[in-house]
C-alpha cells in the first residue's frame, strides 16, 4: 500500500547556515514520501543561490519578492501543499529521522487523532544539546483532546517540554478548515489556533518521547525592545482570543479547558512583558474575566483564578 504524502514547509528568512543543516534532518528521515516545500522570505543572505544545491526534484521553492509576516508566508506555502498531512518547520530547527514515520504510523491506525506531537530538545546555534527535557510519559500514546489539553494548559512546565507550532503534525485538511496559522501582532501564540482548533470533544491527540524535535537557540533570533514587543504581544493577545473563539468548536463548553487556556495565555504574557505591564498598570485578573466573558458560550460566571502575577 502507498504510504500517505507528508507536506513539510519550511518558511525561511537569512538564515542558510542553519537552513542547510534543517533541510539534512528532512532528507534523513527514514520515510519515503515526503513533500519539501521551503519559502524564501525574501532573505539577502544568498539562500536563493544556495538552495538548488541543496534540494531534490520533488522540493517546491517559494521566493517572495518582499518579506511578509511570518504567519502569511505560512500560510501562502499551504496552499501549494498536497500531502494528507502537513507540518510547519522552522529553518533553524531539527527533527530525529524517525519523526515523520511515527507521526504518520500513529495518525493511520486512529483517524481520531488530530494533533501530533514530539519531545523538544533544546539545542544551540552549534547543535549542542542545552536541555533535555523529561518526557510527558514514558511510552508513545494518544489521549482524548479536552482531557490531554486541560493538563497541558494547566501545566507549569509542558510547554518547555513540547513545541506547539514548529514540528506539530496534523492533518492537513483539518489545519485548513481550522484557519491554520493566523497573523497576530507579535506573532502572539497564533500556533494555538490550529492546536486547538482541529480538536473536538471526539478526537485525540498524540505524544512520542521517542520523536524529537530539536528547538535551536541563537543569537540570529529576532530581539525587540521591550517596550515594543509588550505592546504588540498585548495586542496580539486580543486578537489571539478573537480567532480562538470560532476555533474552540464544541470544546467551548469546557469550562475547564477554557479556564486552562486563559490562564495560560495570561501567564505567558505577563512572563514575557514584565516592563510593559508594569508601566501600563494592567490588571491580570480583569483580563481573565474579560477572555472568560468574551470565550463563554453561556456567559457563566468565571471561575476565580490563582497564581496570575507578572513577577
Amino acid at each position: 500500500m502507498a504510504l500517505p504524502l507528508v507536506s513539510i514547509i519550511i518558511p525561511t528568512l537569512n538564515r542558510i547556515e542553519l537552513l542547510i543543516q534543517t533541510i539534512r534532518s528532512v532528507s534523513l528521515q527514514n520515510y519515503a514520501n515526503i513533500e519539501l516545500i521551503i519559502s524564501d522570505n525574501a532573505s539577502r543572505d544568498g539562500t536563493k543561490n544556495a538552495i538548488p544545491h541543496l534540494i531534490d526534484a520533488k522540493t517546491k521553492i517559494i521566493r517572495r519578492p518582499f518579506t511578509l509576516p511570518l504567519e502569511v508566508n505560512v500560510m501562502e506555502a499551504a496552499k501549494e501543499a498536497r500531502g494528507k498531512y502537513i507540518m510547519i518547520l522552522s529553518d533553524d530547527d531539527l527533527i530525529s529521522s524517525d519523526y515523520v514515520s511515527t507521526m504518520v504510523g500513529a495518525f493511520e491506525s486512529d483517524e481520531k487523532i488530530q494533533v501530533g506531537l514530539g519531545r523538544r530538545i533544546l539545542i544551540d546555534g552549534n547543535t549542542n544539546i542545552l536541555y533535555r527535557s523529561d518526557p510527558l510519559s514514558d511510552s508513545s500514546h494518544s489521549e482524548f483532546s479536552e482531557k490531554w489539553m486541560t493538563q497541558y494548559f494547566q501545566s507549569q512546565n509542558a510547554h518547555n517540554q513540547i513545541n506547539t507550532i514548529f514540528s506539530t503534525f496534523y492533518r492537513r485538511s483539518e489545519w485548513i478548515n481550522s484557519g491554520g496559522q493566523p497573523p497576530l501582532s507579535g506573532s502572539f501564540f497564533a500556533d494555538t489556533i490550529p492546536f486547538v482548533g482541529v480538536s473536538s470533544t471526539r478526537s485525540k491527540v498524540f505524544y512520542s518521547p521517542d520523536a524529537l524535535f530539536l528547538y535551536r537557540v541563537h543569537q540570529k533570533q529576532e530581539i525587540q525592545q521591550p517596550s515594543l514587543a509588550g505592546r504588540q504581544k498585548f495586542l496580539g493577545m486580543f486578537q489571539f482570543f478573537q480567532h480562538l473563539k470560532p476555533a474552540m468548536g464544541d470544546l467551548s463548553y469546557s469550562d475547564g479547558l477554557r479556564a486552562a487556556i486563559i490562564k495560560y495565555i495570561i501567564s505567558m504574557f505577563l512572563g514575557s512583558s514584565h516592563e510593559f505591564t508594569k508601566d501600563e498598570a494592567i490588571n491580570p485578573y480583569v483580563l481573565y474575566d474579560t477572555f472568560w466573558d468574551y470565550l463563554s458560550p453561556n456567559r457563566t460566571s468565571s471561575p476565580n483564578p490563582t497564581g496570575l502575577s507578572d513577577k
